[in-house]
């Protein structure tokens, strides 16, 4: 009889073994589909990537939640849900993949399952051995995740000693529950099993993802290969195409890369490869996720830039441009200057083929390399970078700024540069020019000086803006004694979502407002839409605009105005040059601030 009852029991324990190892494989399927999407789908868009990498956490935790709510209120199957429960939140700590905070929310999940489950005794030693062996392999998986994830052994060891760890200093009862001997050792060997049975299918999952990253991207400089761009550049292609955007293509190499090999060495020239591939990637991140790098072949490389035009991508191309050639490359002693070459175009209409696009490109590179090399050349066009700023004079000019509700009132000035040409003897608007900051500050000190209004709204580059060099000395400016009585800061484009929230938090703790300008058109707004509740305010500039008809233009121009009246954001019109235009805009409630010719001509600031 007694024989037939431990018979009886094994069998249910191994109903159980077998019922979670199929459900433990089904939940490591299903995470690692999602996974793949927040981390290696190269079409996946970084705010779906966010939302996927939100839906990992939330499957861990709250199945887990779940799974163990289920274990208090059952009774013969309470072991089984438990060490489910338990095995799920440990399983998910071995993800490579996610960052710090990630990694504490899992381990922060775990702490609060192994509190309660020794709720009883949480003021005995025994318990706080268990917390202290818990964290110590918490520390231990997060600094050896792969060694341990790739050997058996050694994820069975760490399966194992959670196992005993959590099982063996169990409270004798437990919600109800009576943990014995018996309980413990079925349920250590329970999870232990689990450990074994599912290591395989892990292990396979991430060996054919390593493979398919391997497909996709360079192994030396971790950029995506030609493999992903031919992939990539037909999709975004077809994107464009379908919802009608622009689409620009720019294609760059290393200038004079075999003299580096030739004089340095291979292994020089790969961490020069190495170096640009990292400082371009950074770069282009402070922009938008959405901008991606390839390696196409040997020191050539490819960016593609969806739902943006050739004008959009000018200044970043030149930041990355010249961020590229203000590094110094360390090999040894020896300390190597780089510069590159690049070519653009954007997406025609009459383009048969992604090769069209590409052939374009790639020979507006060649025109830079006729060019002397390193500058931009844009549909044939070599673009003015500005590199001889020493030998220009250079000043602030002041356009007023008025508010309509008070009468047109002039409350504020917009500080714009030029330079002098000495040869023609006039003042142009410089294209493209790279000042050093601490002179840009004096030219703006001095037109304040000159000025009896204090009020200012001055524009920054988006290298400029993320600065925190600059947004020091902005700050600094702004307190000191002959800083402005209000500083507006004006961006033309919008960074990374991550990074402008955190710029933009600076500049509001030392009252530093931020606009930003040239929204264009309605196809800006999704781009612009996540940053509205962390702006003050929006521009909008007609010169742009006009080709497109009156009829057109007032459209954007409430468009956008009912924009900034649902966020309450000052709205500047800008650009206007006609009575027509400034008679219109008082009429239309969600204008702030208008400024343009009409009103007043940019000048020199002599007591304006």
């Amino acid at each position: 009889m007694r024989l037939d009852i431990n018979l009886v029991n094994a069998g249910i324990w191994i109903a159980q073994l077998l019922v979670a190892v199929f459900f433990i494989v089904g939940f490591i399927d299903i995470y690692m589909a999602v996974w793949n999407a927040a981390f290696r789908n190269l079409h996946t868009k970084q705010e779906n990537k966010i939302l996927y990498r939100v839906l990992l956490i939330l499957m861990s935790v709250g199945i887990s939640s779940i799974l163990h709510f289920a274990g208090y209120n059952s009774v013969t199957n309470a072991m089984m849900y438990h060490n489910v429960g338990l095995f799920i939140l440990v399983f998910t700590l071995f993800d490579e993949e996610i960052n710090i905070w990630e990694y504490l929310i899992r381990c922060g999940a775990l702490s609060v399952v192994w509190t309660v489950h020794h709720i009883n005794d949480i003021t005995t030693l025994r318990f706080l051995i268990s917390i202290v062996v818990l964290v110590a392999m918490m520390v231990i998986i997060r600094r050896y995740q792969k060694r341990i994830t790739r050997h058996l052994v050694a994820n069975a060891i760490v399966f194992a000693v959670l196992a005993l760890d959590f099982w063996l200093t169990l409270p004798h009862w437990m919600d109800g529950i009576m943990v014995n001997g018996v309980i413990d050792e079925e349920a250590i060997l329970m999870f232990f099993l689990m450990s074994i049975f599912t290591w395989r299918q892990h292990r396979v999952m991430v060996k054919n993802d390593q493979i398919s990253h391997s497909a996709n991207y360079d192994t030396m400089t971790n950029t995506k290969n030609y493999a992903a761009y031919q992939e990539d550049i037909f999709t975004a292609v077809g994107v464009a195409r379908t919802n009608q955007q622009p689409l620009a293509l720019a294609v760059f190499d290393i200038d004079r890369f075999k003299q580096i090999n030739d004089k340095y060495g291979h292994l020089a020239g790969n961490i020069v490869l190495t170096g640009i591939s990292d400082l371009v990637k950074q770069t282009l991140r402070q922009y938008s996720n959405d901008y991606q790098l390839y390696r196409t072949g040997g020191e050539e490389f490819v960016i593609i830039f969806p739902n943006s035009t050739t004008e959009e991508i000018i200044p970043v191309l030149i930041h990355c441009w010249r961020t590229v050639r203000e590094h110094r490359f360390d090999y040894n002693t020896d300390v190597i200057k780089v510069t590159i070459s690049i070519g653009m175009t954007g997406l025609k209409s009459d383009d048969d083929s992604i090769d069209t696009i590409y052939k374009r490109a790639d020979d507006s590179l060649y025109d830079s390399k006729r060019h002397g090399r390193d500058t931009i050349t844009v549909d044939g066009e070599e673009q003015d970078l500005c590199t001889d700023t020493a030998h220009k004079t250079y000043a602030y000019f002041v356009q007023n700024i008025y508010e309509i509700k008070s009468g047109m009132t002039h409350v504020a000035n917009e500080l714009k540069l030029r330079s002098y040409d000495h040869d023609t003897g006039k003042w142009t608007d410089p294209p493209q020019v790279e000042l050093d900051f601490e002179l840009r500050l004096k030219l703006i000190t001095d037109a304040l000086i000159n000025s009896t209004c204090k009020k200012i709204v001055i524009k920054l580059s988006t290298a400029e803006f993320l600065n925190p060099r600059v947004v020091t000395e902005l700050i600094n400016f702004r307190k000191g004694v002959d800083g402005p009585e209000s500083l507006i800061v004006e961006i033309d484009r919008v960074p990374s979502i991550d990074m402008l929230k955190q710029t933009v938090a600076l500049y509001h703790q030392s009252d530093i407002r931020v606009m930003v300008s040239q929204i264009g058109n309605n196809r800006h707004f999704e781009r612009i839409s996540p940053v509205l509740e962390s702006i003050d305010g929006i521009k909008l500039s007609l010169t742009n605009m006009r080709e497109y008809g009156s009829g057109n233009l007032q459209d954007n121009i409430q468009f956008w105005g009912r924009i900034a009246n649902k966020w309450r954001l000052e709205f500047i019109l800008d650009g206007v040059i006609n009575e027509e235009e400034a008679s219109w805009a008082p009429s239309q409630s969600f204008i702030t601030y208008v400024e343009g010719d009409f009103f007043d001509r940019c000048r020199l600031p002599l007591s304006a």
